[in-house]
């Protein structure tokens, strides 16, 4: 009898830390069981410091995060993952990359959706009747921008001093300043 009750206590002690295993990483891979996340694919051109897990924002507050990202010849497409199974966004509606801070570093995605606004009993959208023609539904696509960095700002002024300079417009500007003072001096 003793040593029945010895092996139930290892056999459910092992049971339970294979699925306290399981349930941590699950807990890691952000998978739950409970939640009803969908997701959204963005195309960008280019995706400046957007890694996995960035945070991905509607109107200031993160509703998501980047779930994935992956490099094609025609884009960079990230699948957003949104964590609200509330959010109804409708169309027309773009995801812009910006910068979490004024001195760069983390890239976070924001949702903007410019669209009307949806009823309240509008079907949500992981719902089988949800509208891909009126809003954002699982697995719809949306285009991507990339909002202006402190880098992109920087690389477009060195590249109009070059060309400023490749026109020699400081010297024409300054033979056209020398001309409006003679016209000056001349007419008075």
């Amino acid at each position: 009898m003793r040593r029945s009750v010895r092996e139930a206590i290892v056999g459910f002690s092992l049971l339970a830390a294979i699925s306290s295993a399981v349930g941590l990483s699950f807990w890691l891979r952000g998978i739950s069981l409970s939640r009803t996340n969908w997701t959204v694919k963005a195309n960008f051109e280019q995706a400046t410091c957007l890694a996995e897990r960035s945070a991905v924002v509607y109107r200031g507050v993160q509703v998501g995060n980047v779930r994935k990202v992956r490099v094609t010849p025609q884009a960079v497409v990230a699948e957003l993952e949104i964590t609200n199974p509330d959010l109804h966004l409708t169309k027309p509606a773009y995801a812009e990359i910006g910068e979490a801070s004024l001195l760069g570093g983390e890239a976070q995605v924001a949702l903007v959706s410019t669209g009307p606004s949806l009823p309240a009993n509008a079907p949500a959208p992981y719902a089988k009747g949800c509208n891909q023609a009126v809003m954002l539904c699982n697995g719809s696509t949306i285009a991507g921008l990339q909002s202006p960095s402190l880098t992109s700002v920087t690389a477009l002024m060195s590249k109009m001093l070059i060309q400023v300079d490749q026109a020699k417009l400081i010297d024409k500007f300054t033979v056209l300043t020398g001309s409006f003072d003679k016209a000056a001096v001349d007419a008075s």
